[in-house]
């Protein structure tokens, strides 16, 4: 099997639209799969080290070119707690690339529910298994079902794998951020009325467009961020240096494919740098409604205060006082390891309690939680 540089700069193309736009990865997959001789894979975004400790943040399966949601739920709700290899692929290098039967012993390949029926029926198990470290200790997973090749995987399979990498690890972590920041289509619009981030847009000389409230409030206070007369600029000399090399891979020469980023960016008046996505924009697709804009830029303050106050979520949710202040960190972008170390309680009791919450809520992902606390911003005092 031999793919040409034109496959992959589409399939490459395909990937960075799905970042902005999430019905784009099925069309993305569904080419990899024609390309590359495979009938799907399944890509998800996690936090924990094991399936007990795990927090799912994102969730794709895809078969034979169509998203699966109900596969989805069949392996969360039967085989994700008892899945034998998910403590070993979280301890895996990032960018390794490892066969789906080596992370499962001889008897359990045997025994094991998740690999002789979920895998076996994905035609995966001898699909080849992709780990990629996200920001904030996040794990991203990329399962590719079995090839097609007789005699199994060849150079230029893997290697196409290898190629796609970091387009795929940048998608995730994209629709992470856009989910938390409750986007969840494709217009400019929906971006730029975003509460919880800073949305701008840049043209392709890298101008400032316009920009949401969040992002013209950091821009004013320039502490990380600022607007050099129009343009996208950052406080410190080594963080300028990081962002141009971003904008000019995201923003190339005209008729070239720019390629999405993402980046910290250090203030002074907070420990807690902010976190910037840049994602180029494809003129061809009409959803964005003007044809200038070059690229949307997200940027996240995890340490900005909560929009949502503590004592009013834990009484409209039934939960003490202390869930109430956990969910509302999580809600503004805290990580589980920052709020262990504000708190000065350990990473596990954390877990512990958001698990708590989870049990109450009857809800089994943090993006869900998360969802949960932001729609409470507005309401009114709950009653006595």
């Amino acid at each position: 099997m031999t793919y040409s540089q034109d496959a992959y700069e589409r399939i490459r193309a395909l990937i960075q639209d799905a970042a902005l736009n999430d019905a784009r990865w099925t069309a993305a997959d569904r080419m990899i799969g024609e390309v590359n001789g495979t009938r799907g894979s399944a890509l998800g975004l996690a936090e924990g080290q094991s399936p007990a400790d795990a927090s799912i943040l994102l969730a794709r399966i895809c078969l034979e070119g169509e998203r699966r949601e109900d596969w989805e739920r069949r392996y969360f709700d039967n085989y994700f707690p008892e899945d034998e290899r998910i403590p070993r692929w979280a301890r895996l290098e990032h960018g390794s690339l490892t066969p789906a039967a080596d992370l499962y012993t001889d008897e359990e390949r045997k025994t094991s529910p998740a690999y002789n029926e979920a895998l076996a029926e994905m035609r995966a198990q001898n699909g080849l298994y992709l780990r990629m470290d996200g920001p904030a200790g996040l794990h991203i997973g990329w399962l590719i079902c079995d090839s097609s090749e007789r005699g199994g995987w060849s150079s230029d399979q893997v290697r196409l794998i290898q190629r796609l990498r970091p387009h795929v690890r940048q998608l995730a972590i994209m629709r992470h951020a856009l989910a938390e920041a409750e986007v969840t289509g494709p217009s400019t619009t929906e971006l730029l009325t975003s509460r919880r981030y800073g949305v701008i847009h840049l043209d392709r000389r890298r101008r400032i467009m316009m920009a949401n409230d969040r992002a013209e409030e950091i821009l004013r206070e320039g502490d990380g961020l600022t607007d050099f007369d129009g343009f996208l600029g950052t406080r410190t000399a080594a963080d300028h240096a990081e962002l141009s090399r971003l904008l000019a891979r995201a923003l190339p020469p005209f008729g070239e494919r720019g390629s999405a980023g993402s980046m910290r960016v250090a203030r002074s008046s907070s420990d807690t740098p902010l976190a910037l996505h840049v994602t180029p924009v494809g003129d061809e697709y009409p959803h964005f409604r003007t044809r200038r804009i070059g690229a949307v830029v997200l940027v996240a303050d995890p340490s900005g205060p909560a929009r949502v106050d503590p004592a009013r979520v834990a009484a409209l949710l039934d939960l003490t006082p202390a869930e109430g202040q956990l969910a509302v960190a999580l809600a503004t972008g805290r990580t589980l390891r920052d709020i262990a170390l504000a708190t000065g309680r350990t990473e596990e009791t954390v877990r512990w309690h958001l698990k708590q919450i989870f049990r109450k809520q009857g809800v089994s992902r943090q993006v869900d939680l998360v969802r949960r606390v932001l729609s409470l911003d507005g309401f009114a005092d709950p009653p006595d």
